[in-house]
């Protein structure tokens, strides 16, 4: 195989892996910053609960339907990162595979194929030498993708506490 094969291949699980990572990045900003907005418009749902605040239809109502909404879109831009993310996963598996069964590896190259492909999260292992990567991913995923679903339950209760407008 000749070095700018090699380099293509190693180019394009390099770029894969930065496309993983990227989605890491992506969900993990956009968990922060959701979490942050969830604990002011709650305080401010909370506040508005004291005697004599103004606006009471806006903080019992407007604001649990807003944050209702803010937990759909969050939801939605989390689960397509976790989608991007699973597809990147499995080109690189593809590519390993095919790189594996098509091209003339030397030596060194599959020793360092076979590094990389051990260290890709569905071939990770735990202490005990089992595979467990894909788990573990799975499990790292439901959070982000729970919290959206568990605040908005927690505003659909607000509503139902919230008095009657009128």
């Amino acid at each position: 195989m000749s070095s700018s094969q090699s380099l293509t291949v190693a180019d394009a699980l390099k770029s894969l892996q930065d496309a993983v990572q990227a989605e890491n990045t992506l969900i993990a900003s956009r968990v922060t910053w959701y979490v942050t907005s969830q604990a002011f418009l709650l305080t401010a749902y909370a506040t508005s609960w004291n005697a004599h605040f103004g606006w009471p239809g806006f903080f019992h109502w407007a604001l649990p339907i807003a944050a209702i909404v803010l937990s759909g879109i969050i939801f939605t831009s989390i689960y397509a990162a976790t989608w991007a993310q699973d597809m990147y996963l499995r080109e690189q598996t593809h590519l390993i595979r095919r790189a594996r069964g098509e091209l003339e590896l030397s030596a060194a190259e599959l020793l360092a194929l076979d590094v990389y492909e051990r260290t890709t999260v569905p071939q990770r292992t735990n202490a005990l030498g089992h595979v467990v990567g894909a788990r573990v991913h799975g499990l790292v995923r439901i959070t982000p993708l729970l919290l959206p679903v568990g605040f908005s339950l927690i505003w659909l209760y607000a509503l139902m506490l919230a008095p009657r407008l009128g």
